[in-house]
């Protein structure tokens, strides 16, 4: 008989460059990664559900009854506070750097670990090149993505003073794995899209200052200012300075 599936949020937690340290080194970093992770986890007062130890990773499932805002604001702020504490007794290039994912979905439990698309989503996330490349620049050792599900549902309605201007939507792809997703870097802004194809607005005939009134409706590509809503631009004709008689 197959089970029923059950819903679950599910973080997982990577170190960077695990691999290349030391058999001593890596079970140093596997000590460390576990008192991160429960410290931050005490911190916001939840238990998660399970674990999975993927040696240089860890996956977690948490019930619903916690919020997915309480994870990706107070969790990845714990993380961080965490993680900060810990690195201090490192050398500065010998410290532990961390990715972070956080998914939503359905989830097999068989009683030896877990199944289901949530969990191959996350755990491609967790290895997507984008977040690799932008934890290598990242101040606070730590950089995060949430999959599209999660920034629609929680980070675009900015929830627990989550700012949505602080994710940069990305293409994450590894192996079968490609879709959406929103990577932030805390401490850092988003850097402005390349050939996006956006300029600045131009002057009008007579030196007027152009204006764009705009409404913002949903996700978008772009970061800036205005990332994660969509830009519906209306205002005057570049050409005569008039605006638009359906305006």
């Amino acid at each position: 008989m197959t089970l029923d599936p059950v819903s679950r949020s599910l973080v997982a937690i990577d170190i960077e460059k695990y691999s290349s340290r030391d058999n001593l080194g890596q079970e140093e970093l596997r000590k460390a990664l576990r008192g991160v992770c429960e410290e931050a986890f005490t911190r916001i007062g939840v238990t998660p559900d399970a674990r999975q130890d993927q040696g240089d990773a860890f996956l977690f499932l948490i019930r619903p009854d916690v919020t997915k805002a309480s994870l990706v604001s107070d969790l990845v702020r714990e993380l961080i506070t965490a993680l900060r504490l810990s690195n201090r007794n490192w050398r500065p290039e010998a410290r532990m750097r961390l990715r972070v994912a956080v998914h939503a979905g359905e989830v097999h439990l068989d009683g030896t670990g877990y199944a289901g698309e949530s969990v191959v989503a996350v755990m491609r996330l967790i290895e997507a090149d984008p977040l690799k490349d932008a934890l290598r620049t990242a101040p606070d050792d730590l950089a995060v993505i949430v999959s599209e599900q999660m920034y629609r549902d929680v980070v675009r309605q900015g929830y627990r003073g989550i700012d949505p201007s602080d994710y940069a939507r990305v293409h994450a792809s590894r192996k079968e794995f490609a879709q959406p997703a929103w990577i932030r870097v805390p401490g850092t802004r988003p850097p402005e899209p390349r050939g996006s194809g956006v300029q600045p607005p131009a002057p009008v005939p007579g030196g007027m200052p152009l204006t764009w009134p705009a409404t913002f409706n949903g996700p978008t590509s772009f970061g800036g200012h205005a990332a994660g809503r969509d830009v519906n631009i209306s205002g005057r004709d570049l050409s005569t300075g008039e605006r638009p008689r359906d305006v």
